[in-house]
């Protein structure tokens, strides 16, 4: 039977949406304020599901087909990690099914551990259009909660190896050298996907193309470091058709984000889907 894959971050998950939140509440079932839950130590994990949402586009996209859906997403995910999301479902992936991959902000920096992973930086910084960046600083480990063995000097010094290591990647060679990384991996995981045999389509959560961003980034790299190119010219070989005009939709401003969220609603991810159908599938 034919299978639609997705993978992505939050937005492909879900995130925020009604059936994934587990609203803290007192004993008269009236919400907590923040500073309560604060004060009550609950974490924020236990609010919201790590898990995809039957309200998100995907479920919605596969409803529409008639046919069974595997959503990969996971919140917080930068392009290394869809990647792996790739990586470890492609051998569950055949030739009759579909694929579509909605790549992060490319902007979006993670640092990887053992046991944990983390997205604390983007390095375009945008603090009145969070659409568009992850606020700069320390953003909650996506899905962790403390160990029991952790102390405030431990954290501590985790947050600061996390500062210092975000902030040198964030210079301008730093961003270029990543942002370039970011589609070479990208091509990779185009050609594992196409070697399943699906059909693969690239979406991405954000409107500028991403060589755009990338020539962007190569602007701001000191004279001596621009020309000519001694790596391959991206240009000869990032050919990807990336979808970069869809996700206006579920991003459109005039209506209402999930709530007590920014996160797309129920409403964005039912468009989105519809959108998705009639460009991909209902053309075709």
């Amino acid at each position: 039977m034919t299978t639609l894959h997705t993978f992505g971050c939050s937005i492909t998950q879900g995130f925020a949406l009604p059936d994934v939140v587990r609203p803290a509440v007192n004993a008269q079932g009236q919400p907590l304020s923040d500073q309560e839950v604060h004060d009550q130590g609950i974490h924020w994990t236990s609010i919201h599901i790590y898990e995809p949402s039957l309200y998100a586009w995907p479920n919605v996209l596969a409803n529409q087909l008639s046919i069974p859906v595997e959503n990969h997403a996971r919140r917080g995910a930068c392009f290394q990690q869809i990647a792996r999301q790739c990586v470890l479902a492609a051998p569950t992936i055949q030739p009759t099914d579909t694929v579509i991959v909605m790549w992060t902000y490319l902007s979006r920096l993670s640092l990887q551990w053992p046991a944990r992973t983390t997205v604390p930086f983007c390095s375009m910084i945008d603090t009145n259009w969070g659409w568009r960046t992850v606020t700069k600083g320390f953003n909650k480990f996506f899905g962790l909660s403390p160990s029991d063995n952790s102390t405030d000097h431990a954290d501590q010094l985790i947050y600061d190896h996390i500062h210092q290591t975000a902030q040198l990647a964030l210079d301008p060679m730093g961003v270029y050298n990543r942002f370039y990384n970011n589609l070479i991996l990208l091509a990779a995981t185009d050609g594992l996907l196409r070697a399943t045999g699906a059909r693969v389509i690239h979406l991405s959560v954000e409107p500028e193309a991403y060589d755009l961003q990338l020539e962007s980034a190569r602007s701001e790299l000191a004279p001596s470091l621009r020309d000519p190119y001694i790596i391959p010219d991206p240009n000869t070989w990032y050919t990807l058709p990336v979808d970069h005009d869809l996700c206006t939709v579920i991003h459109d401003p005039s209506i209402p984000p999930a709530e007590n969220d920014m996160h797309p609603s129920v409403t964005h991810h039912s468009n989105f889907a519809r959108r998705v159908y009639t460009k991909y599938f209902q053309e075709s």
